[in-house]
């Protein structure tokens, strides 16, 4: 629903909302999430922490709420535009692996911060990781679900999902930890590896 079909108290709500995130993000942009306090929040938004609370029990949430928005939500839209292009499952696994190439390739500091900080939340939150980390599942079962029929004799849709994804947090991983990790060609190689691994010859 747009702010414009709101009413009035849903819609004042909705734009301090708004306002919330957009100076969370500029706030990371510049210090990074560990400065980002919810009182440098408040101060730049001019309300006051418990109208904060309103809105979230916590920086966490806010946190949590933004890399959904930023990063998960993104990668379904991006496997929905990929299964909208083609019907072949080797074409929909270039679009988006040559997307998560260049993605992390010219990642700015907002989206390292926000993948760090949701990479961390896996490990240190795991009710929370275990979310994230099923809708990433989710996102993938829905590819090689629709392409079932062009995966090799044996393999399930969720077994190529769950090793696509880890896969791809190991990827990940290491970009976040090394500077001089190759993360662009290891994207590719990976792809080659998918493809190579659980299609059929026939999608070539």
């Amino acid at each position: 629903m747009s702010v414009a079909t709101l009413g009035r108290r849903e819609r004042k709500k909705q734009l301090v909302r708004d306002r919330i995130w957009e100076e969370t993000i500029e706030l990371i942009e510049r210090g990074g999430v560990e400065s980002t306090t919810i009182d440098a929040i408040c101060e730049a938004v001019d309300i006051a922490k418990k109208t904060f609370y309103n809105y979230y029990s916590s920086k966490h949430d806010l946190l949590i709420d933004i890399c959904q928005i930023q990063l998960l939500d993104l990668t379904d839209s991006l496997v929905s535009e990929a299964l909208a292009d083609s019907d072949r499952l080797a074409i929909q696994l270039d679009t988006i692996f040559t997307v998560f190439a260049e993605r992390n390739r010219s990642a700015s500091k907002l989206d390292r911060e926000l993948i760090d900080y949701m990479v961390g939340n896996l490990s240190d939150n795991r009710s929370e990781g275990g979310g994230q980390l099923t809708f990433m599942n989710n996102c993938f079962l829905r590819l090689f679900a629709a392409g079932q029929g062009q995966l090799k004799p044996g393999l399930t849709p969720v077994f190529c999902a769950e090793m696509t994804v880890g896969m791809t947090n190991a990827i990940t991983l290491n970009w976040l930890h090394n500077p001089q990790y190759d993360t662009e060609n290891n994207f590719l190689l990976l792809l080659r590896f998918i493809k190579d691994s659980m299609l059929q010859n026939t999608q070539e």
